[in-house]
């Protein structure tokens, strides 16, 4: 019978390490208001023992969502969209064409801002959640939660919530 239980134990040891890390956005699409303040809510686990660091990265869209909000999207862009379903043309671009920059970084207790955010009521709180103060016109797009640690090297180490800000 001990063996059993011992057997079981390790099973259950194995599978968890075997997941590695594990980041969770619960919100994959967030509308909120102009100069509003919001919270980005990111989950993760890990196996490590190790802090992990956390940085949220934005990315603006692809092409103006505005306009699609107000009822307003092109005929091309619906045409292609209709073509390929897992394809959305305001998300899925290279970043070499749209906008990319480090929001924050989190490392122990110390918050830092990414350049374009300094001056902003902007910081992480709990384990991994974006607080913005006050929503700006430029901060519609993607944000990117990613947790690094130095020794979880395996599983899914970020997810993402599409955020736009509305007058």
């Amino acid at each position: 019978m001990d063996r059993v239980v011992m057997a079981w134990v390790a099973l259950l040891w194995l599978t968890a390490m075997a997941e590695g890390l594990q980041v969770t956005v619960p919100d994959k699409k967030k509308v909120a208001m102009l100069f509003q303040p919001t919270v980005l809510h990111c989950h993760f686990s890990t196996s490590s023992h190790q802090p992990a660091v956390v940085q949220w990265k934005f990315k603006s869209y692809c092409q103006d969502r505005m306009g699609e909000s107000l009822g307003m999207s092109s005929p091309r862009t619906q045409s292609l969209s209709k073509r390929n379903l897992e394809w959305d043309p305001y998300l899925d671009c290279l970043d070499s064409r749209r906008t990319v920059r480090v929001v924050a970084s989190k490392q122990g207790s110390t918050v830092t801002l990414g350049d374009f955010y300094r001056g902003r009521e902007i910081t992480i709180v709990h384990d991994a959640d974006l607080q913005i103060g006050k929503l700006m016109w430029g901060d519609s797009g993607l944000y990117y939660c990613i947790i690094t640690t130095p020794d979880d090297l395996e599983g899914k180490n970020e997810d993402s919530v599409e955020v736009l800000v509305l007058e």
